[in-house]
């Protein structure tokens, strides 16, 4: 009998150790990807993509194509996300781990904590042939972005990370923020100099547009793209005509980056609203940037259902913003009263105005907050002005009105801040395999650079675009 059990042991343990060598091999054999999609809904955590599913299924009677395809059909995984100097990151340090691999300090740009100034997956990316894209409803130079493609200490540097983005010349950018782009004499214009940055960037090949109906009609591969003078619209205020969606944004990129292309492309796509809207409590704008986000990530499947085994999608987040859970007896009723929502709680502000009447406060409960009660401590909140807890710090009738929704639907906002949850990584296709499990945000560029420096396993040599 005992020779029969170690008989048996033995020959588990050499069939255990060939799958792990042949694992192994396997890896170390992976060809890397030809195409990359990096998908990022900045702040949005767990709690966020439970209650956009739930929406979507309660509301909508449909899916998400994150949760359903992306992540079922592939690998999920957890990243943790702090900074080098904090337990809370910002999107900055955040943004620095998952594009370089290293931590860094809060407010710095793809600049380690020591110093070091690393290559980003992007420009490595770009050192192989790869066309390189960043789409964002963001300010094209806000943090996420920027830490892809820029290197400064403090995210605040936009002019030199646009003088870096000159240098890097990124095949596209699509997104916000045309007041830096702007000499200081045009209306908007955030510089503060007289340094024509769009002409600047015509002067490279790039064609410019600035609206929903020229990104469209473009059959350019080398673009620019603004589409705001500072971020991009909530999908609730958005004007459809004139404004593209993130998932506009993202069509057009996928068009013009595969157009003519041999040598394959990674591309960058964030949606910030997910996080401006926790920063805000306004969980109606988290639902539908949310929703708009995946409607994105589908287009990037379709792409992916053509070239299985040469495409990568990774889709994650950098942080948990606002603390957002359903507590309580929540039930389909409450998602319903958030259905009734129909402005964000930014624009809600912007219709207030800074001293707002008590009818006019009526006026905007009537028309785009249709089920809800605005007890009368809220009401003279607002009217007066005066701090009403819980609240978001820099505005009254945003914490106000953030407090009135989150206590009649059974939600719960513990802050208006960043938090230090961790955050889902969903990944499909090639070396998808890679990002399971739970990891630093910084693994998360790591494994990228061990897919794109490699070929077949051996170390790719770069080579000019």
């Amino acid at each position: 009998m005992r020779k029969k059990l170690l008989a048996l042991f033995c020959a588990g343990a050499t069939l255990l150790f060939t799958n792990i060598q042949r694992d192994r091999s396997e890896a170390a054999q992976q060809p890397s990807p030809k195409y990359v999609f990096i998908f990022l809904a900045d702040g949005a955590g767990t709690a966020q993509l439970e209650i956009t599913r739930l929406y979507s299924r309660h509301i909508h009677q449909a899916g998400m194509t994150l949760t359903d395809k992306i992540m079922k059909e592939g690998h999920l995984g957890l990243i943790t996300t702090h900074s080098a100097d904090s337990l809370v990151t910002d999107s900055a340090a955040a943004g620095t781990a998952l594009a370089s691999g290293c931590k860094a300090k809060n407010k710095a740009i793809s600049i380690c904590q020591d110093g070091k100034v690393p290559k980003t997956v992007l420009e490595i990316a770009r050192d192989k042939g790869m066309r390189i894209g960043l789409v964002t409803n963001a300010a094209i130079y806000d943090a996420s972005p920027a830490a892809f493609a820029g290197h400064v200490s403090d995210r605040n540097e936009f002019g030199s990370l646009l003088d870096q983005y000159l240098k890097f010349e990124p095949s596209l950018l699509l997104g916000g923020g045309r007041d830096q782009f702007i000499p200081r004499g045009q209306k908007g214009s955030g510089r503060k100099d007289n340094n024509d940055i769009i002409g600047l960037f015509k002067q490279k090949g790039y064609t410019y547009i600035s609206n929903k109906k020229e990104l469209e009609e473009t059959r350019a591969t080398k673009l620019l793209g603004l589409f705001s003078l500072q971020d991009m619209s909530f999908e609730l205020d958005r004007d459809k005509e004139i404004e593209p969606s993130l998932s506009d944004m993202t069509a057009a990129a996928i068009r013009a980056l595969e157009k003519d292309n041999r040598n394959g492309f990674a591309v960058f796509i964030e949606d910030e609203n997910t996080d401006t809207a926790g920063h805000l409590s306004d969980v109606a704008s988290v639902i539908h940037d949310f929703r708009e986000f995946d409607r994105a990530v589908a287009l990037a499947y379709e792409f992916y259902q053509q070239h299985p085994r040469e495409t990568l999608m990774l889709v994650t987040s950098d942080h948990e913003t606002g603390g957002l859970n359903f507590v309580g007896r929540a039930s389909p009723e409450d998602l319903k009263k958030i259905q009734a929502i129909d402005i964000s709680l930014s624009k809600a502000m912007e219709i207030l105005g800074k001293n707002p009447a008590p009818d006019a406060v009526d006026r905007l409960l009537a028309e785009h907050f249709k089920g809800f009660v605005l007890p009368p401590e809220f009401k003279e909140a607002i009217v007066k002005k005066r701090a009403f807890p819980p609240l978001f710090p820099s505005n009254t009738a945003a914490g106000v009105l953030g407090a009135m929704v989150a206590g009649q639907t059974h939600l719960h906002w513990s802050t208006s801040g960043h938090t230090n949850q961790p955050v889902f990584v969903g990944a499909l296709g090639a070396g998808a395999e890679r990002f399971r499990g739970y990891q630093d945000n910084t693994d998360f560029a790591r494994n990228l650079f061990g897919l794109l420096q490699t070929k077949n396993g051996k170390k790719q040599k770069s080579r000019k675009p």
